[in-house]
This record gives C-alpha cells, sequence and structure tokens, in this order.
C-alpha cells in the first residue's frame, strides 16, 4: 500500500510542475499583452546588452521619429538605464516619451497597447511546435504510463509551450524601464522554465532506454541532477553576477549568455547519452527506437539548414516565411512518436543514412562558405557579392568529395569497415599473425569480424574428422536472422560462420554477405591450420600415452615376472653346489649363480630407467615426498595433494603418461628451488579433477632473473607438459618468490 500511494505520488508529481510552468507562461503572456507598449522587441543574443543600453528589434516600425530596427537604447524620458531598472512610472496609453539612442539621436514614441500580429507573424512556427509536441506529450503520458520517459517529456513540453509563448510576447525597452511584473515575469518564463526544460530533455534521454549504464546504481541522484541541474547552475550563476557586476544591462546581458550555453551543454548531452545508450544495448527494438529520434532530428536539422540557414548566407535572404523555422522541429516529434509508439512500423536505415550524410555535407559546405567569405572580404577586400560568388563556387567544387568522405564515415558508423573489403582482410590477417595460441584463433576471427560489420552476433562451429559440428567460438548474442557461411579449404568443410543480422527487422544485405563470402575464404585455411595442429598434438599425446603404458606394463613383466625367476634360478644353483662337495660341476654352478645375479642387476637397472619405481611401490604423492625429504635441508618442502592422489591403498589410476609427468615435473620444480632459489620454504599441491591434474610448486626465494636463460630442467618440464598437450608456466609473483604450475588432461590423445 506504502509502495502504491509513492508511486502515485511520483506519478503526479511531474503533471503538477507541468501545469505550474504552463500556468507561469500564460500569467507572463497575459501580463505582458496588458501592460504598455513601444513597439519594440528585445532580442537576447550577445550583441544585445552592453553597459549603456540595449538593442532593439521593431517588427512593425512606424515612419518618422519612432524607433527603429538596431537602435541601441540608453535613456527613457530622461532616465538612463545603466542608473537601474524600473525607474520611469508606468505611463497610459497614447501618452508619449523620448527616448534616447547610442548615436545621439532623440526618438519620439507613443505607448500603445501591445499588437500581437507582428510578433506571430515572426514566430508562429515556434507555437505550431511546442503546441504539437505538448500535445504528443500530454498523449504520451496517458496512453504510455509504463514509459518511463513519457514523464520528462511532459515536463520538457511543458516548459517549453510556457517560455515560447512568453517569448513570442515579447518583452518590449520600455519594461525595462517600468519594472515590475512584466519584466520579471518574463525572465521568470525565458530562464526559470526554460532551464527546468532542458533538464527535462536530459532526464527523458536516460530514460530513453530502459537500462542505461549511467542509472545502474544511483538512479535517483542522476536524475535529480539531471532535472536540478540547469536550474540550479542558473540561480547560482544570477547570483554570482549580481554580486560581481554593477550595470544591470550587464546583468540581464550575462544571465542571458549564460542560458544559452546552459542550452548548449544540455543539448550535446542529451546527444552524448543517445550514443552511449545505442552502443550499450543489443535489443534491436531499442536501437530501432533511438534511430527514430536521430532520424528526425536529423531532418529537421537538414531542413533548418538548407531551408533558412544556407540561403541567408548565401543570398542574405532565404525564400520560405521566417516565422516557418520553428516548423523544422516537427520530424524531430514525429520521430520521438514513432520510437514511443510505434516503433516497428518501418525500417529507417536508409532514411538516417541519408540525413546524417547530408546534414554534415552541408554543415561543412556552410563553415567553408562562411569562412571563404569572411577571408576574401577582410583579406583580399573584394565586395560581398564576388566574395558571395567565389565561396560558392568553392563549395560546389567541395560538393562531390565531401559527399563521399561523410558517406564513408557514416556507413563506417552503421556498417563498420563494410565498404573495405580489402582493409578487413588485411585486418584479419594481422589479427591472426599476432595469436600465439592456437586455441585463440576462433575467438579472435569472431571478435574481428563483429567489428568489422558491426553485427550483434557472430559464430564459430568447427567440423571434426567425422564432419560433425562442434562450437568453438562466439561473440555477443544474435538479435536478428542469423546467416550461415560454409568454411571450405580445397572443398572440404572446416567449418561454419554464423554472422547475425543487425537488427529484427535489420537483415544482412548483398555487401554484408558478399564481404562475409571473403572472409570464409581465409578463415577456413586458418582453422584447417589449428585442426591440424590439434592432431599433431593429439598423436604425440597418444604415443606418449601408448609408450608410458607399455613402459609401465613391462615394468611390471620385468619386477613381477623375469627378476623373480632369474632369482629362483639363482638360488637353486647354489643349492645345486651344496650338494657337490668338489669338482668342476660346482665350479660351473657357482658361475651360473654369478651369471644370474649380474643379469638380476641388470634387469633392475632396466625397470628402473623404464619408470620411477617409487610410483609403484609409494603412489604420486608419496613419491614425491619421499624425494621432497631427500632433497630437504635450508629449504623446508611440503608436499600436499588430494585423497584420490594421496591414498596408495584407493587412490585414483590416473594415466602412466600422466603420473610420469606430474612426478619429472614436481620433482625437477623442486630440485631447482632446493639449489638455486635461496628461499627457507617450498610447497607443493598435486590436485586431480575429472578432466585434469594440477601441480604447483612455489617457493619464497628471490624469484626469476630478469636476463635468465632457460635451462635444460625447465625446457624438460615444459615438454613433458606439451607433449600430452597440457600447460605450462613460470614465473615470479608479485610477492616473491618463483611459481611453477602444470596443468596436464587426463584424458591423454583424446579429441579437446
Amino acid at each position: 500500500m506504502h509502495g502504491t500511494a509513492a508511486t502515485a505520488r511520483a506519478r503526479r508529481l511531474p503533471v503538477v510542475l507541468a501545469l505550474a510552468l504552463v500556468v507561469l507562461g500564460v500569467i507572463a503572456t497575459l501580463v505582458r499583452l496588458d501592460a504598455p507598449s513601444d513597439g519594440s522587441v528585445l532580442w537576447f543574443g550577445s550583441s544585445t546588452w552592453s553597459a549603456g543600453g540595449a538593442v532593439v528589434d521593431v517588427p512593425d516600425p512606424a515612419p518618422g521619429p519612432a524607433l527603429q530596427l538596431g537602435d541601441r537604447v540608453t535613456a527613457i524620458a530622461g532616465h538612463r538605464l545603466a542608473d537601474g531598472l524600473g525607474t520611469v512610472a508606468r505611463p497610459g496609453l497614447g501618452e508619449t516619451l523620448s527616448y534616447e539612442v547610442a548615436s545621439g539621436a532623440v526618438r519620439t514614441v507613443r505607448v500603445t497597447r501591445t499588437d500581437p500580429s507582428p510578433l506571430i507573424r515572426e514566430s508562429w512556427g515556434g507555437l505550431v511546435f511546442v503546441l504539437v509536441f505538448g500535445v504528443l506529450a500530454v498523449a504520451l503520458y496517458l496512453r504510455r504510463p509504463d514509459e518511463p520517459a513519457t514523464t520528462p517529456l511532459l515536463v520538457l513540453a511543458a516548459g517549453l509551450f510556457g517560455s515560447t509563448l512568453t517569448v513570442v510576447a515579447g518583452l518590449p525597452v520600455l519594461a525595462l524601464a517600468t519594472g515590475g511584473a512584466p519584466l520579471w515575469l518574463f525572465h521568470a518564463n525565458v530562464i526559470g522554465s526554460y532551464s527546468v526544460a532542458w533538464g527535462a530533455l536530459v532526464a527523458s534521454a536516460l530514460l530513453f532506454v530502459p537500462g542505461h549504464p549511467w542509472l545502474s546504481r544511483a538512479r535517483r541522484g542522476v536524475l535529480a541532477f539531471a532535472y536540478t541541474g540547469p536550474l540550479v547552475f542558473m540561480v547560482g550563476w544570477a547570483a554570482a553576477c549580481a554580486v560581481a557586476v554593477d550595470s544591470p544591462l550587464r546583468w540581464l546581458g550575462l544571465v542571458h549568455a549564460a542560458q544559452t550555453a546552459v542550452t548548449v551543454v544540455a543539448i550535446v548531452t542529451s546527444a552524448v547519452v543517445v550514443v552511449v545508450a545505442y552502443r550499450h544495448t543489443g535489443d534491436v527494438a531499442i536501437r530501432n527506437r533511438l534511430r527514430w529520434v536521430a532520424g528526425g532530428g536529423g531532418i529537421g536539422a537538414a531542413a533548418g539548414i538548407v531551408g533558412w540557414t544556407l540561403p541567408e548566407l548565401i543570398a542574405g535572404a532565404h525564400p520560405l516565411p521566417p516565422g516557418a523555422f520553428g516548423m523544422t522541429g516537427l520530424p524531430f516529434v514525429a520521430g520521438i512518436a514513432v520510437a514511443l509508439r510505434r516503433h516497428r512500423l518501418f525500417d529507417i536505415e536508409r532514411l538516417v543514412n541519408r540525413s546524417l550524410v547530408y546534414a554534415s555535407v552541408v554543415a561543412v559546405l556552410i563553415t567553408i562558405y562562411a569562412a571563404a567569405v569572411a577571408v576574401l572580404v577582410s583579406a583580399l577586400r573584394l565586395s560581398h557579392a564576388v566574395a558571395a560568388a567565389v565561396a560558392a563556387a568553392l563549395a560546389a567544387v567541395a560538393l562531390a568529395p565531401l559527399r563521399t568522405a561523410a558517406q564513408g564515415v557514416v556507413n563506417r558508423l552503421m556498417y563498420g569497415q563494410r565498404d573495405d573489403p580489402v582493409g578487413v582482410l588485411a585486418g584479419l590477417g594481422a589479427r591472426l599473425h599476432t595469436v600465439l595460441l592456437p586455441d585463440d584463433v576462433s575467438a579472435t576471427v569472431v571478435e574481428t569480424v563483429a567489428r568489422s560489420l558491426r553485427v550483434p552476433y557472430v559464430a564459430i562451429d568447427v567440423a571434426d574428422r567425422t564432419g560433425a559440428l562442434h562450437p568453438a567460438a562466439a561473440h555477443g548474442t544474435a538479435t536478428g536472422p542469423v546467416h550461415s557461411e560454409p568454411l571450405l579449404h580445397y572443398g572440404e568443410t572446416v567449418g561454419r560462420l554464423q554472422v547475425s543480422g543487425r537488427g529484427r527487422d535489420d537483415p544482412l544485405d548483398p555487401a554484408d554477405l558478399a564481404l562475409i563470402r571473403s572472409l570464409a575464404q581465409q578463415i577456413g585455411p586458418a582453422l584447417l591450420t589449428v585442426r591440424l595442429h590439434n592432431d599433431l598434438v593429439r598423436s604425440r599425446a597418444e604415443v606418449v600415452a601408448l609408450r608410458e603404458d607399455e613402459r609401465r606394463r613391462l615394468r611390471r613383466e620385468l619386477h613381477d615376472g623375469l627378476g623373480p625367476a632369474l632369482a629362483a634360478i639363482g638360488l637353486k644353483a647354489v643349492l645345486a653346489a651344496r650338494e657337490i662337495p668338489t669338482g668342476s660341476a660346482r665350479e660351473l654352478l657357482g658361475q651360473i649363480n654369478d651369471e644370474v645375479r649380474a643379469s638380476l642387476a641388470d634387469v633392475r637397472r632396466v625397470v628402473d630407467a623404464l619408470r620411477p619405481p617409487a610410483l609403484d611401490e609409494l603412489g604420486l604423492v608419496a613419491a614425491v615426498r619421499s624425494r621432497a625429504a631427500a632433497l630437504s635441508g635450508d629449504l623446508d618442502i611440503e608436499v600436499c595433494g588430494d585423497n584420490e592422489v594421496c591414498d596408495s591403498a584407493d587412490r585414483r589410476a590416473l594415466p602412466a603418461a600422466v603420473e610420469t609427468a606430474v612426478y619429472r615435473i614436481a620433482v625437477e620444480a623442486m630440485t631447482n628451488a632446493a639449489r638455486h632459489s635461496g628461499g627457507r620454504r617450498c610447497t607443493v599441491s598435486i590436485e586431480a579433477g575429472d578432466r585434469d591434474v594440477v601441480v604447483t610448486v612455489r617457493d619464497d626465494g628471490h624469484g626469476l632473473a630478469a636476463d635468465r636463460t632457460p635451462g635444460v630442467g625447465l625446457r624438460s618440464m615444459r615438454e613433458r607438459a606439451d607433449e600430452l598437450g597440457g600447460e605450462f608456466a613460470i614465473r615470479s609473483p608479485d610477492d616473491g618468490g618463483t611459481l611453477v604450475h602444470a596443468r596436464l588432461p587426463l584424458d591423454v590423445g583424446a579429441p579437446r
């Protein structure tokens, strides 16, 4: 019950905040329309404000001595604006006031009611945008209550609506002189409501994708900072400027300049948040949602540049009505609507691609054009018309290479290196050339293919000698249709490459498939090489295993069969000699006894050479302990192992090759520690698992020398592990000493 109430309060709070922002904007607009006006409007660019006055725009200037576009008003009715705001009493309708401008002229202005028609003509597109956006935000909030992003979108739409409505109503320069409610309600909207709106934009970007990585831990803290950060900064900045600056006009200029900076930072931060979310998520639906938003924003930006900004720079005018500029935000609104409501209706990959390409090309062309005009006019003293023509020619020449470069960059961002198959093949070859272990080849291949094509899933299955496929390596998770490409070598199937499409509705296209076929021609021989290497290792391990098994059998036969038989013969010869007092027969029996003893000694030498006797007599761990006791002196050696290995009465029957290798490696490592480590303690651990035996020898000596040369003992230990298909490593840990580690598989010679 408590959780339900808290959730309900959390749902109501944004609604209350949104209503407050709308009401604040409506009240400010009504107060402004009821206040007297001089026909001017203050714009809030960096050049509007100075310590002495403010520049005005006059949407519908009257002929004669009235205010004109670009006038910098310094005083009204004899009161200088630099001396303070709100120093002039509110004039009545029809009253005339004298305005002093920076040029020294005096303007006579008649006070009238505000006429909103010229203001609406210049800003009707912005009103349409905020109205449509507001309707969409309310609809999404009501129809998609389970969607977290709809809550900050509602606050964003309300903040933009209230502040835009106030800006369209305008603020005359007369309001600076009279002060009061019109002035401060105006700034409460264009500073306060606007700051809240940009904070809500960042919050909506964070909540647009479920499970954003930036919200993984401190979700409430990050969202609270996103909502309140811009407003808190603006309040702090305004307070700091009020203390540091004496001029009220200069103070207003600094506050509005900071508001512009906050707007830019909020938009850039939101874009970064979306990019991080796109790279983090693997959900095709979420990625399509983000593509719709990016596509709508790209179309809106391109429309604004092509329809207004570019013609203004080239010709000094634009063919479209200036008031319609706000309509360029409607594609962005449409993108949000489709993303949150119908984000699986259409595939907009091509739309996003083209939008990004042309938007970037136009932006670069505008930069080239503006820079060229500035250089030609200022440096070469050319007329503006000639400079514009030369700059346009330069832009036309740069158009084709710029489009090609932009297309390449966008394609690389969206499709990886699909358009550069030679580079992909060269990169794959370079990666394979640096692989140290054959088992890492498959993992390197799938990682390289996934990165080169920017696909969410790549896997490799390897074929054995019977043709059966076994998983070898995988990268990512499949989110779309999976394409299987056979890996061949001279017609023999050595494996299979599986590549997923970039989304459920985004399968691989012919360009992707062509590159995958080219890669398969290089991957097949690499996999065959790995298989041949594994076959070689397995064959060598089988030979070693058979050799050791045969040695153990021979030792058993010699020790338990031939040895006792020879001993019996010698004993009988001695007994027979006792029955014969003298003569050649007694001497002959003595010679037979001597030869039998020599043969027994030879048999014992052969038996000991075939296999360490202690292994059969004591068991593996006990044999190692026996050898450790012989080596102990200044170095205290402790041997421990599993019960399955240690218990000589009921120990696991290890393969002969593994048992011999473990014993030899452990004894050699202990010998090296006793001779060269200079330590006081050495531990030997032998552990048998289900699939392998691990032997670890560690001492507390001075470790390995940096310029050491591997000796016969180290090479011998490594070779014993390698010939069984195991692993061997020796290193000096950070806390000192030397660590020898070997892992030997129990299924010696079996396919791995």
